[in-house]
């Protein structure tokens, strides 16, 4: 009982030194970004931003990670496709895939500061309500980007969902990368189990998290390109601790 109030004092401690950060980091994107590089934007804001908040988790609520795989990051974009299952993750994966442009809702481009500062970052902000001008234009604007080089993450889950429950995957990024050529990663995690949605608390313990081989979308449809990543991150997230 002791220990479970120690980690919820944690857990509260951890939010209020993220909204501390939150409020105070994107002002001083706005302010400096004109001088920062483009290609070099997304480094000085996101990953930043994210780093400081997995150093924050990681020295107060005790959340450790590893990672197997980096060896399969290529050198220019593909796009990638990870399970959801945490607010873990939206962080951790901007600091390995970069410079990336992120698929995001476009209501967030409207909340004071953070939203703002979000324009900066080449994201594909969609809107929910009207899936097939989303699809247009994941595939209109991920063209767009990657072939300048950037990284796109999606969940192809669209929601997160708790460990180790694994969600059906969307065509949306097969087609992307179907449509624009380009390489498909697949990525696997577990950090449900230690920052899990559906409660606020975060138990302390290591994250397991798995890149995968390429997939070349060149040879494959759409829907092969989608069982494929499908079947990589449902087998591999049996073997994770």
């Amino acid at each position: 009982m002791l220990y479970r109030a120690f980690s919820w004092f944690k857990t509260i401690v951890f939010y209020f030194c993220v909204t501390l950060w939150t409020l105070f980091y994107p002002s001083i994107i706005i302010m400096a970004i004109y001088f920062v590089p483009c290609r070099q934007h997304h480094r000085f804001a996101v990953v930043t931003w994210c780093s400081v908040v997995l150093v924050l988790v990681k020295i107060i609520c005790g959340i450790r990670w590893k990672i197997e795989g980096t060896d399969n990051i290529p050198d220019t974009g593909c796009v990638v496709l990870s399970n959801h299952q945490s607010t873990w993750e939206t962080f951790y994966l901007q600091t390995i895939f970069s410079p990336q442009s992120t698929v995001i809702k476009r209501e967030l481009l409207n909340i004071p500061f953070f939203g703002w500062a979000f324009r900066f970052l080449s994201p594909i902000a969609i809107n929910r309500n009207d899936r097939g001008a989303a699809i247009l234009q994941l595939i209109t604007q991920g063209t767009h980007y990657l072939n300048k080089g950037n990284f796109i993450l999606i969940f192809p889950e669209g929601t997160r969902h708790e460990w180790p429950n694994l969600g059906k995957f969307s065509r949306g990024g097969a087609m992307l990368a179907k449509k624009s050529g380009f390489d498909l990663i697949p990525v696997v995690h577990n950090a449900g189990r230690y920052w899990p949605n559906s409660q606020w608390l975060i138990t302390p313990g290591v994250i397991s998290v798995k890149i995968g081989p390429a997939i070349s979308s060149t040879d494959k449809s759409t829907t092969e390109l989608n069982k494929l990543a499908y079947e990589w991150v449902n087998n591999n997230q049996k073997t994770l601790d």
